[in-house]
Protein backbone atom coordinates (compact mmCIF):
# COMPACT_ATOMS: atom_id res chain seq x y z
CA UNK A 1 0.00 0.00 0.00
CA UNK A 2 0.96 3.74 -0.84
CA UNK A 3 1.92 4.96 2.93
CA UNK A 4 2.27 8.31 3.91
CA UNK A 5 3.00 8.73 7.57
CA UNK A 6 1.76 12.68 9.00
CA UNK A 7 3.90 13.04 12.11
CA UNK A 8 3.41 15.95 14.79
CA UNK A 9 6.90 16.66 15.81
CA UNK A 10 5.13 18.36 19.08
CA UNK A 11 2.95 15.34 20.30
CA UNK A 12 3.80 14.32 23.76
CA UNK A 13 6.16 17.29 24.81
CA UNK A 14 8.39 16.56 21.95
CA UNK A 15 8.57 12.83 22.59
CA UNK A 16 8.15 12.44 18.89
CA UNK A 17 11.21 14.19 17.85
CA UNK A 18 13.20 11.94 20.84
CA UNK A 19 11.95 8.72 19.04
CA UNK A 20 11.38 9.33 15.73
CA UNK A 21 15.07 8.06 13.90
CA UNK A 22 13.97 4.46 15.83
CA UNK A 23 10.50 4.81 15.02
CA UNK A 24 11.50 5.74 11.30
CA UNK A 25 13.22 2.55 11.38
CA UNK A 26 10.16 0.37 12.45
CA UNK A 27 7.72 2.04 9.49
CA UNK A 28 10.05 2.01 7.12
CA UNK A 29 10.51 -1.69 7.41
CA UNK A 30 6.71 -2.28 7.09
CA UNK A 31 6.58 0.26 3.97
CA UNK A 32 9.49 0.91 2.86
CA UNK A 33 8.60 3.62 0.02
CA UNK A 34 6.87 5.57 2.73
CA UNK A 35 6.38 9.52 2.47
CA UNK A 36 6.81 11.50 5.58
CA UNK A 37 5.05 14.96 6.53
CA UNK A 38 5.64 16.92 8.97
CA UNK A 39 3.20 19.50 10.75
CA UNK A 40 3.96 22.87 11.35
CA UNK A 41 1.01 24.62 12.81
CA UNK A 42 -2.67 23.44 14.14
CA UNK A 43 -5.25 22.24 11.68
CA UNK A 44 -1.70 21.03 9.49
CA UNK A 45 -2.45 17.55 9.82
CA UNK A 46 -5.93 18.16 8.37
CA UNK A 47 -4.73 19.77 5.32
CA UNK A 48 -1.67 17.62 4.70
CA UNK A 49 -3.97 14.35 5.05
CA UNK A 50 -6.37 15.57 2.71
CA UNK A 51 -3.75 16.34 -0.42
CA UNK A 52 -2.31 12.89 0.42
CA UNK A 53 -5.24 11.19 -0.56
CA UNK A 54 -5.92 13.34 -3.17
CA UNK A 55 -2.22 12.31 -4.08
CA UNK A 56 -3.35 8.55 -4.09
CA UNK A 57 -2.03 7.00 -0.69
CA UNK A 58 -3.68 4.36 0.17
CA UNK A 59 -2.73 4.25 4.25
CA UNK A 60 -2.27 7.36 5.99
CA UNK A 61 -0.67 6.99 9.28
CA UNK A 62 -0.91 9.24 11.90
CA UNK A 63 2.13 10.11 14.16
CA UNK A 64 1.17 11.89 17.36
CA UNK A 65 -1.81 12.23 20.16
CA UNK A 66 -5.24 12.60 19.80
CA UNK A 67 -4.72 15.87 18.62
CA UNK A 68 -3.52 14.72 15.66
CA UNK A 69 -5.40 11.83 15.36
CA UNK A 70 -8.19 14.30 15.43
CA UNK A 71 -7.10 16.39 12.40
CA UNK A 72 -5.92 13.94 10.62
CA UNK A 73 -9.20 12.06 10.51
CA UNK A 74 -10.76 15.43 9.63
CA UNK A 75 -8.46 15.20 6.53
CA UNK A 76 -10.67 11.80 5.53
CA UNK A 77 -13.42 13.89 5.17
CA UNK A 78 -14.40 16.98 2.50
CA UNK A 79 -17.29 18.66 4.29
CA UNK A 80 -19.53 15.52 4.29
CA UNK A 81 -18.00 13.40 1.81
CA UNK A 82 -15.25 10.74 2.16
CA UNK A 83 -12.13 11.69 -0.38
CA UNK A 84 -10.82 8.21 -0.62
CA UNK A 85 -13.57 5.76 0.89
CA UNK A 86 -11.52 2.64 0.63
CA UNK A 87 -7.96 4.53 2.69
CA UNK A 88 -6.98 3.43 5.43
CA UNK A 89 -5.81 4.82 8.69
CA UNK A 90 -3.32 3.91 11.19
CA UNK A 91 -2.24 5.61 14.52
CA UNK A 92 1.29 5.34 15.93
CA UNK A 93 0.28 6.46 19.51
CA UNK A 94 3.18 9.30 20.86
CA UNK A 95 0.47 11.55 22.64
CA UNK A 96 0.46 12.42 26.25
CA UNK A 97 -2.88 11.32 26.63
CA UNK A 98 -3.67 8.97 23.89
CA UNK A 99 -7.00 7.98 25.09
CA UNK A 100 -8.02 6.46 21.72
CA UNK A 101 -5.76 3.88 21.48
CA UNK A 102 -7.11 2.04 24.56
CA UNK A 103 -10.39 1.85 22.57
CA UNK A 104 -8.22 0.11 19.69
CA UNK A 105 -6.42 -2.22 21.92
CA UNK A 106 -3.23 -0.33 20.44
CA UNK A 107 0.37 -0.91 22.34
CA UNK A 108 2.39 1.99 22.40
CA UNK A 109 4.00 3.96 19.64
CA UNK A 110 7.00 0.82 18.32
CA UNK A 111 4.92 -1.30 18.69
CA UNK A 112 2.38 -0.19 16.95
CA UNK A 113 4.66 0.77 14.15
CA UNK A 114 5.40 -3.00 13.72
CA UNK A 115 1.47 -3.85 13.52
CA UNK A 116 1.95 -2.33 9.73
CA UNK A 117 3.61 -5.68 8.74
CA UNK A 118 0.14 -7.33 9.15
CA UNK A 119 -2.36 -5.38 9.94
CA UNK A 120 -6.17 -6.13 10.53
CA UNK A 121 -8.41 -3.49 9.23
CA UNK A 122 -11.61 -2.71 11.05
CA UNK A 123 -14.16 -0.09 9.49
CA UNK A 124 -14.62 2.15 13.01
CA UNK A 125 -17.86 4.68 13.38
CA UNK A 126 -17.32 8.23 12.88
CA UNK A 127 -18.80 11.10 14.85
CA UNK A 128 -20.10 14.46 12.40
CA UNK A 129 -20.36 17.80 14.54
CA UNK A 130 -22.74 20.64 13.12
CA UNK A 131 -21.07 23.41 14.91
CA UNK A 132 -22.46 26.90 13.66
CA UNK A 133 -22.86 28.34 16.52
CA UNK A 134 -19.69 30.73 17.15
CA UNK A 135 -17.97 33.71 14.97
CA UNK A 136 -14.57 34.02 14.55
CA UNK A 137 -11.85 33.04 16.19
CA UNK A 138 -14.33 30.12 17.35
CA UNK A 139 -16.00 29.11 14.21
CA UNK A 140 -17.49 29.63 12.20
CA UNK A 141 -16.81 25.40 11.68
CA UNK A 142 -20.19 23.98 9.88
CA UNK A 143 -19.02 20.26 9.98
CA UNK A 144 -16.03 18.31 11.57
CA UNK A 145 -15.61 14.40 12.69
CA UNK A 146 -14.55 12.97 15.58
CA UNK A 147 -13.35 9.64 16.58
CA UNK A 148 -13.54 9.17 20.15
CA UNK A 149 -16.19 11.87 22.25
CA UNK A 150 -17.53 15.13 21.25
CA UNK A 151 -18.85 16.14 25.17
CA UNK A 152 -19.78 19.95 26.67
CA UNK A 153 -19.87 21.51 29.80
CA UNK A 154 -17.24 20.97 32.68
CA UNK A 155 -15.24 19.21 29.90
CA UNK A 156 -15.37 22.06 27.47
CA UNK A 157 -13.83 24.66 30.39
CA UNK A 158 -11.30 21.67 30.92
CA UNK A 159 -9.99 21.78 27.33
CA UNK A 160 -9.98 25.74 27.03
CA UNK A 161 -7.73 25.41 30.49
CA UNK A 162 -5.75 22.55 28.95
CA UNK A 163 -5.12 24.46 25.94
CA UNK A 164 -3.83 27.49 27.38
CA UNK A 165 -1.53 25.83 29.56
CA UNK A 166 2.08 24.76 28.92
CA UNK A 167 3.36 22.72 32.38
CA UNK A 168 5.18 20.03 32.32
CA UNK A 169 2.85 17.68 34.74
CA UNK A 170 2.05 14.24 33.93
CA UNK A 171 -1.00 14.25 31.38
CA UNK A 172 -3.40 12.55 34.49
CA UNK A 173 -2.09 15.29 36.70
CA UNK A 174 -2.51 18.24 34.88
CA UNK A 175 -6.21 17.37 34.00
CA UNK A 176 -6.95 16.89 37.17
CA UNK A 177 -5.74 20.13 37.99
CA UNK A 178 -7.76 21.23 35.24
CA UNK A 179 -10.88 19.84 36.57
CA UNK A 180 -10.53 21.34 39.93
CA UNK A 181 -9.94 24.63 38.57
CA UNK A 182 -13.12 24.58 35.94
CA UNK A 183 -14.79 22.98 38.98
CA UNK A 184 -14.56 25.97 41.20
CA UNK A 185 -15.07 28.30 38.29
CA UNK A 186 -17.85 27.00 35.87
CA UNK A 187 -21.59 26.68 37.28
CA UNK A 188 -24.11 24.06 36.03
CA UNK A 189 -26.16 24.94 32.83
CA UNK A 190 -29.78 24.27 31.66
CA UNK A 191 -29.25 22.38 28.28
CA UNK A 192 -32.10 20.68 26.53
CA UNK A 193 -31.04 16.67 24.80
CA UNK A 194 -33.07 15.78 21.34
CA UNK A 195 -32.14 12.45 21.16
CA UNK A 196 -33.02 10.19 17.74
CA UNK A 197 -35.43 13.57 17.71
CA UNK A 198 -36.83 13.06 20.49
CA UNK A 199 -36.86 15.72 22.88
CA UNK A 200 -36.29 15.10 26.45
CA UNK A 201 -36.72 17.63 29.77
CA UNK A 202 -34.52 19.98 30.12
CA UNK A 203 -32.05 19.41 32.92
CA UNK A 204 -28.99 20.87 34.93
CA UNK A 205 -26.06 19.45 33.91
CA UNK A 206 -22.09 19.94 34.69
CA UNK A 207 -20.94 17.69 31.59
CA UNK A 208 -22.77 15.56 29.13
CA UNK A 209 -20.33 13.37 27.14
CA UNK A 210 -21.15 11.78 23.33
CA UNK A 211 -18.84 8.89 23.32
CA UNK A 212 -17.55 6.85 20.40
CA UNK A 213 -14.97 5.48 22.77
CA UNK A 214 -15.14 5.04 26.67
CA UNK A 215 -12.17 7.28 27.74
CA UNK A 216 -11.06 10.74 27.76
CA UNK A 217 -8.63 13.38 29.83
CA UNK A 218 -5.75 11.35 30.01
CA UNK A 219 -7.77 7.91 31.32
CA UNK A 220 -11.23 8.97 32.85
CA UNK A 221 -14.04 6.45 31.91
CA UNK A 222 -16.52 8.82 31.37
CA UNK A 223 -18.64 6.19 29.14
CA UNK A 224 -16.79 2.55 29.77
CA UNK A 225 -19.31 0.86 27.59
CA UNK A 226 -18.49 2.80 24.58
CA UNK A 227 -17.03 0.42 21.34
CA UNK A 228 -16.44 2.17 18.44
CA UNK A 229 -17.96 -0.29 16.39
CA UNK A 230 -21.46 -0.67 17.67
CA UNK A 231 -23.26 1.75 15.71
CA UNK A 232 -24.20 3.77 18.94
CA UNK A 233 -23.70 6.96 20.79
CA UNK A 234 -23.12 6.19 24.31
CA UNK A 235 -24.17 9.26 26.57
CA UNK A 236 -23.02 10.30 29.93
CA UNK A 237 -24.96 12.95 31.40
CA UNK A 238 -23.35 14.33 35.08
CA UNK A 239 -26.74 16.48 36.31
CA UNK A 240 -26.00 19.50 38.92
CA UNK A 241 -24.14 16.87 41.61
CA UNK A 242 -22.61 19.94 44.14
CA UNK A 243 -19.06 19.62 43.74
CA UNK A 244 -18.13 18.56 46.95
CA UNK A 245 -20.19 15.06 46.18
CA UNK A 246 -18.08 15.00 42.77
CA UNK A 247 -14.72 15.18 44.63
CA UNK A 248 -15.90 12.70 47.23
CA UNK A 249 -17.27 10.33 44.65
CA UNK A 250 -14.04 11.35 41.87
CA UNK A 251 -12.62 7.62 42.59
CA UNK A 252 -16.02 6.29 41.11
CA UNK A 253 -15.36 8.72 37.97
CA UNK A 254 -11.94 7.17 37.37
CA UNK A 255 -12.92 3.26 38.15
CA UNK A 256 -16.07 3.71 35.47
CA UNK A 257 -17.99 2.56 38.29
CA UNK A 258 -19.96 6.31 37.96
CA UNK A 259 -23.29 5.11 35.92
CA UNK A 260 -24.41 3.86 39.38
CA UNK A 261 -24.49 7.16 40.77
CA UNK A 262 -27.86 9.34 41.72
CA UNK A 263 -27.34 12.24 39.41
CA UNK A 264 -25.71 10.22 36.77
CA UNK A 265 -27.36 9.51 33.75
CA UNK A 266 -26.89 7.43 29.88
CA UNK A 267 -28.41 6.82 26.99
CA UNK A 268 -28.00 5.45 23.78
CA UNK A 269 -29.02 7.03 19.97
CA UNK A 270 -27.64 7.76 16.91
CA UNK A 271 -28.18 11.51 16.75
CA UNK A 272 -28.03 14.03 19.47
CA UNK A 273 -28.92 17.63 19.22
CA UNK A 274 -27.38 19.46 22.29
CA UNK A 275 -29.49 22.79 22.69
CA UNK A 276 -28.83 25.58 25.58
CA UNK A 277 -31.92 26.92 27.76
CA UNK A 278 -29.93 29.54 29.67
CA UNK A 279 -27.95 32.33 28.80
CA UNK A 280 -24.52 30.79 30.20
CA UNK A 281 -21.70 30.07 27.35
CA UNK A 282 -21.53 25.99 27.73
CA UNK A 283 -18.52 25.44 25.78
CA UNK A 284 -18.03 21.68 23.51
CA UNK A 285 -14.70 19.96 23.04
CA UNK A 286 -14.25 17.35 20.68
CA UNK A 287 -11.53 14.59 21.15
CA UNK A 288 -9.76 17.03 23.28
CA UNK A 289 -9.80 19.91 20.96
CA UNK A 290 -12.01 23.08 21.19
CA UNK A 291 -15.14 23.52 19.53
CA UNK A 292 -17.56 26.81 20.03
CA UNK A 293 -20.05 26.79 22.13
CA UNK A 294 -24.02 25.12 22.42
CA UNK A 295 -26.01 24.77 20.03
CA UNK A 296 -24.51 21.38 18.39
CA UNK A 297 -25.45 18.24 16.90
CA UNK A 298 -23.75 15.08 16.53
CA UNK A 299 -24.48 12.20 14.54
CA UNK A 300 -22.64 8.77 14.41
CA UNK A 301 -21.76 7.42 10.77
CA UNK A 302 -21.43 3.57 11.23
CA UNK A 303 -18.32 1.86 9.47
CA UNK A 304 -17.42 5.45 8.48
CA UNK A 305 -13.64 4.63 8.28
CA UNK A 306 -11.04 1.96 7.77
CA UNK A 307 -8.74 1.66 10.38
CA UNK A 308 -5.60 -0.69 10.94
CA UNK A 309 -6.25 -2.02 14.55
Amino acid sequence: MRTCAIVNPAAGRGRVRRVWPQLLSHLLSAAPSLSVRWTTAPAHATALTRQALLDGYERIVAVGGDGTLHEVVNGFFDGSSRVSPEAVLAFVPCGSGSDFRHALGLPSALPSADRLHAPRVRSLDVLRVRDTSCPPPEGPRTVRHALNIVSAGLSGAVVRRMSQSSGRLPPRLRYLTAILQALATTRPTSVRLVLDGTPQPTMRIRLVALANGPSFAAGLPIAPMATPHDGRLHITVVRAIPAASLLRHAHRFYRGTHLALAGVDSYRARHVALLPQSPQRTWAEADGERLGRLPLSVSLLPNALRVHC
